[in-house]
């Protein structure tokens, strides 16, 4: 039975995870690049939380999102996506945005790669690609961040290697597939952009599976490098 899943994996992971060589990373194109950070989902290009590197820094937005008792430093451009999470009981991640606080804010990511989140910068980042793309899927990847930073809060990310680090990444996209069904229904979102179809992919195999999302990513040439085996 686990050899079959196995080879169910492996195709997905090609599929939903290296379309864009970064669903996982910069998700993360990025982990190639980064021991500093960890990318989105293709989404996660979560700058390990032990990174001794230091990056560019990045100018901060100083729009404030002031809805429902939060103060979120954003861009008005994103205030659609936090009215989204709020409207979808995603509470717990606009809580966790501003209690540290922690900028959101659209950045220049390497192609493939969609949002990162970087604790030694304090800074949730989504590419500027997605300023083209449907407020749903844009918002996914900001879901996806949104639970590295949550993690990070919480004392759940540790230095990001090994089975810590999977298990990082499995909650992220577990919460990130949950959000696109929640947002597009049990069918998926009839569409052909290639971006909302990966996510299609991914809610279709992560709900309700964090077992067989676990095995994807470590099935994953990207999240193999960015965790270690």
């Amino acid at each position: 039975m686990l050899k079959a899943l196995l080879f169910r994996a492996i195709p997905l992971a090609a599929l939903a995870l290296s379309t864009t060589s970064a669903l996982a990373f910069a998700e993360d194109s990025v982990a190639i690049n980064t021991s500093t950070e960890v990318a989105a989902d293709g989404s996660s290009m979560l700058a390990a939380a032990a990174a001794n590197t230091p990056t560019a820094a990045t100018p901060i937005d100083t729009e404030h999102w002031t809805n429902y008792g939060f103060t979120i430093t954003a861009p008005s451009s994103m205030w659609p996506m936090l009215e989204l999470l709020h409207a979808e009981k995603f509470d717990w991640e606009l809580a966790s945005a501003a209690q540290r606080p922690t900028p959101l804010l659209w950045a220049n990511l390497p192609q493939g790669a969609y949002g990162q989140y970087s604790p030694k910068q304090n800074v949730v980042k989504l590419s500027l690609v997605l300023q083209n793309e449907s407020v749903e899927v844009a918002t996914a990847f900001l879901a996806h961040e949104l639970t590295h930073l949550n993690d990070d809060l919480n004392g759940r990310l540790g230095d990001m290697t090994g089975d810590v680090c999977y298990a990082a990444e499995t909650r992220a996209f577990v919460n990130e597939a949950n959000f696109w069904l929640m947002v597009v229904g049990p069918r998926g979102k009839a569409t052909s952009d290639h971006i909302e179809n990966q996510e299609n992919m991914k809610m279709h195999a992560f709900v309700g599976n964090s077992e067989y999302a676990d095995l994807v990513l470590r099935t994953t040439a990207s999240y193999i490098k960015q965790c270690g085996n």
